[in-house]
């Protein structure tokens, strides 16, 4: 795969050219993932669009320089990689953190986004729920490597065999990734919650969520802004990498967003549906934590 240099670091991307005339779409991974994550829908969208695949700075093959991690940083890398290869106008398809970085971009460089389509998106993550993953995820990587949180990571959000190809190229991706960089990027959401971002948003916009999520499908329930300002899809028998689980019917409800953003509405019913017991659940825990911390102090 080319490389293509940007500021301080090489950047790994790939084209894949479809039509001359066809849309541009560009993919963002997700933390501690790398491009190679796109197999199983990549053949539905290099079908009918000109394809963009990139590792984000610090991952896979891209190098991470020296340069503290930010939220700029990441868009900055994105809006240079975009310039250099002169594309723009593109629709930005994002998955977890990389749908996040999709947002914050749309909001620094608008003229180079027709739409967004956001993955998995942890819409509303308190700071103390960012905190406690934050702790409870380093404790995974205390002898200094990524093997230990990405197998937990890996069979708690996949639907893959542990012998199947996918995993184990999924493992090798977290293993490329340094502990310190993983986490510097996931404090991100503590200092900038991506939350007050959606009241902004001026382009199209389609969120998409596993039926089978309940940490993305309780904050993005709990966050008003995103719902009122994107349509909603509940992808059904599929959890966190619905686009790995449900590939042929992502792709579809994508490919539609593309043609006709207006005619894309949420499905109110099917995520209510599904959504109503996540919610009690994380009620019910923090009510419950509550009554734990007074009986503490009494």
């Amino acid at each position: 795969m080319p490389f293509i240099q940007v500021r301080d670091i090489p950047v790994n991307y790939h084209i894949y050219h479809s039509d001359p005339s066809a849309e541009t779409i560009v993919l963002i991974h997700g933390l501690g993932l790398d491009q190679e994550i796109w197999e199983p829908i990549l053949p539905y969208v290099r079908e009918h669009y000109r394809v963009v695949l990139l590792d984000m700075r610090g991952h896979g093959r891209t190098g991470r320089g020296e340069t503290p991690v930010s939220w700029e940083l990441f868009t900055g890398d994105l809006h240079m990689l975009l310039t250099q290869l002169e594309l723009g106008p593109v629709h930005l398809l994002g998955h977890g953190f990389g749908a996040s970085l999709a947002v914050k971009f749309s909001l620094q460089y608008a003229e180079l986004v027709k739409s967004l389509i956001l993955l998995s998106t942890p819409a509303f993550l308190p700071r103390k729920t960012v905190e406690s993953i934050v702790h409870s995820r380093k404790q995974l990587t205390s002898n200094g490597t990524m093997l230990t949180l990405a197998e937990s990571l890996v069979n708690g959000l996949f639907k893959l065999p542990g012998d199947s190809v996918l995993y184990g190229k999924i493992i090798s991706a977290y293993m490329s990734v340094s502990p310190g960089t993983y986490f510097d990027a996931l404090e991100l959401y503590a200092g900038a919650p991506v939350n007050e971002d959606f009241a902004h948003l001026a382009h199209p916009t389609l969120t998409l969520v596993g039926a089978d999520d309940s940490i993305t499908l309780t904050s993005n329930a709990l966050s008003s802004q995103l719902l009122m300002h994107s349509s909603l899809i509940v992808v059904p028998d599929a959890n966190n990498t619905l686009f790995i689980d449900q590939p042929q019917f992502t792709f579809e409800r994508i490919h539609e967003f593309i043609a006709d953003p207006s005619a894309v509405k949420t499905d109110y019913t099917s995520f209510e549906c599904h959504v109503a017991k996540y919610v009690m659940r994380y009620f019910n825990d923090a009510f419950e934590q509550v009554l734990n911390k007074k009986a503490l102090q009494a």
